[in-house]
């Protein structure tokens, strides 16, 4: 007997195993389409779409969260009156933005060192409880714009942006985070308060931080605004602000957040591992 022969012996004995009297109740093209088998096939499992559309939709959706108003927290000047009166800034409202204006003049022979204003102000965002332990997922934009005129021998304006965030408020002050005292942006450095200038700056942040269940991170931000001037006349108009806001260009005021439950995290994680045979 020949092997050949001995492979179709085989064939025809798994032929004997088969549930013929099953298939033959499937149905045939004259049935027409919506057709059953006489027996039901529910042993293929649940499908793997509703798995990725709950995956895909994490990764669209993110929370808004509002920023409360800004709040004045600091504010150096010259000591003469006409100092404290040169630079101003609008009342702050819960939309992420810090306004400000000023008219500075110094005469062009006055002797000594230059004018200087530096003013901060800040705000502090609570978010929800989180559910799961697991990671918080975090973004925003920082945005500047200064509007300027004059004509001074030295004219500087800057912007900054301070930010700290920790897993649970209850146990640490986000101002207290290491590097907070270092901006994470300076939007704006050292613009020339020129003949209608007009300058502005705008930059994405995105960043995660490790949560416990029922932590409530908290995250802070201080804006900043320095003027350098000396010898002539500036001014400082109307639409000069510093803001914080989402990602996507638009109205200020709001961050965005989500949350991933650590086996999530782990189950995403497997995807880079290296697979056996």
């Amino acid at each position: 007997m020949t092997i050949a022969t001995v492979s179709n012996a085989r064939e025809i004995s798994r032929l004997d195993e088969l549930p013929v009297d099953l298939i033959d109740d499937l149905p045939n093209a004259e049935d027409g389409a919506g057709a059953t088998p006489s027996s039901p096939r529910n042993g293929l499992g649940n499908s793997f779409d509703r798995i990725q559309a709950g995956i895909q939709g994490w990764l669209r959706h993110w929370e808004p969260q509002r920023l409360p108003a800004f709040t004045a927290v600091r504010d150096e000047m010259p000591e003469s009156d006409r100092g404290r009166s040169a630079l101003r800034a609008a009342p702050t409202q819960p939309d992420g933005a810090v306004r400000i204006t000023a008219a500075l003049y110094d005469p062009p022979n006055r002797e000594g060192a230059p004018l200087s204003w530096s003013r901060n102000w800040a705000s502090v965002a609570v978010l929800p409880a989180a559910r799961d332990a697991g990671r918080l997922y975090y973004r925003f934009r920082v945005s500047s714009r200064l509007v300027l005129d004059g004509q001074a021998s030295l004219s500087l304006a800057s912007t900054s942006v301070n930010f700290g965030i920790v897993p649970d408020a209850a146990k640490a002050s986000p101002f207290e985070t290491p590097g907070f005292a270092t901006p994470i942006i300076r939007p704006l450095v050292g613009v020339q308060c020129r003949e209608d200038q007009d300058a502005s700056a705008s930059q994405v942040f995105e960043g995660s931080i490790a949560v416990r269940q029922g932590d409530t991170p908290a995250m802070a931000f201080v804006i900043g605004t320095d003027l350098l001037f000396q010898q002539g006349w500036v001014r400082v108009h109307e639409g000069s602000s510093t803001w914080i806001g989402t990602p996507e260009p638009g109205a200020s005021g709001t961050i965005e957040f989500r949350y991933a439950p650590a086996a999530m995290l782990r189950v995403l994680g497997r995807l880079d591992e290296p697979h056996g045979d």
